[in-house]
């Protein structure tokens, strides 16, 4: 359970920092659309599953992309944040680093 706390605790943390992201004037602007505590049925269900969903769009602010949002999923096991979400666009994206299924693409040299 003390697991779960701090979970908790460190997801809290940088749910609420998401959420300042969608301020204007932010350098890539963040709109938060989902996570874990939404409700506290959502929030149960999360914890039976041991994974925690966050949805979010991203807004970019650079030439190319300014004029396009970018949707994605950030899911996280008990053991954030010493492990890291997997992370995947649910937008389609063209880039030579996103697979068709919109995560990154694995360039480890296993």
């Amino acid at each position: 359970m003390a697991d779960t706390n701090r979970l908790n605790k460190a997801l809290w943390t940088n749910i609420t920092r998401l959420k300042l992201l969608a301020k204007s004037g932010e350098t890539v602007p963040f709109i938060l659309e989902k996570h874990p505590f939404d409700d506290e049925e959502e929030e149960k269900a999360a914890a039976a599953r041991n994974e925690y969903v966050i949805i979010g769009r991203i807004l970019p602010e650079s030439e190319i992309y300014k004029e396009s949002a970018f949707r994605i999923e950030m899911k996280l096991t008990l053991q954030y944040p010493q492990e890291p979400p997997e992370v995947r666009f649910l937008t389609p994206v063209y880039h030579p680093n996103v697979e068709p299924n919109g995560k990154p693409v694995n360039n480890s040299k296993d």
